[in-house]
């Protein structure tokens, strides 16, 4: 099996190549994590396509929500990945599938700016998904946007039936931090040096 791409970029994760997420997990775990006590709630009951991530966060924002984005948002998808990055052709594809969220102001219209953007994309028949990166707005980096994005796309992939989530970062990246405290545990004897490190969560 052939390692991830390595493209660079500034993003919180790296890309893997497509349908080659496979990762041996070094240990058991589950989701949420030790370091992922607090779980987003659903924003109302019967919306499944919603998650609130206000509670106990970010009181100066207290309308923003992950939800899936719609192709009205695309370039502004787009720009938040693109550091990652994710091909601007396969944005607009994973919008279509529904595979590509966004934290956004809940007040606004689903075609105003998110704050941030994270892709997805589902392994359906295998009951797996990778997390293809994540993006926040650069002025409103280092604030928890990344980590509340994550929590509440893991919400809504596990409600889906989604069992298992892979992802890759570099190493000592900020994206293997975030992946480290939602729970995601490391393919440690994979990653070759200079290239990113694999990750695996059980949901």
């Amino acid at each position: 099996m052939s390692g991830p791409s390595y493209r660079g970029g500034r993003g919180l994760l790296l890309t893997c190549q497509p349908g080659r997420g496979g990762l041996a997990v070094t240990g058991a775990v589950t989701w949420p994590g030790r370091q992922a006590a607090t779980k987003s709630r659903p924003s109302r009951r019967g919306d499944p396509d919603q998650v609130d991530t206000t509670a106990g966060r970010l009181p100066a924002a207290p309308t923003l929500l992950v939800r899936r984005a719609v192709l009205a948002s695309e370039q502004d998808v787009v720009a938040l990945l693109r550091e990652v990055p994710v091909d601007t052709l396969e944005v607009a594809d994973l919008i279509r599938q529904r595979g590509v969220f966004v934290l956004a102001d809940l007040t606004l219209p689903l075609s105003a700016r998110p704050v941030a953007a994270a892709a997805v994309r589902y392994e359906r028949a295998a009951g797996t998904a990778q997390l293809a990166g994540i993006g926040v707005a650069a002025p409103l980096r280092r604030q928890g946007l990344g980590r509340r994005l994550l929590t509440g796309v893991l919400t809504m992939l596990r409600a889906e039936g989604v069992e298992r989530v892979y992802a890759c970062a570099g190493p000592r990246s900020a994206g293997a931090s975030l992946l480290a405290s939602a729970g995601f545990v490391g393919d440690r004897g994979a990653a070759q040096p200079g290239s990113p490190s694999r990750f695996a969560l059980v949901l």
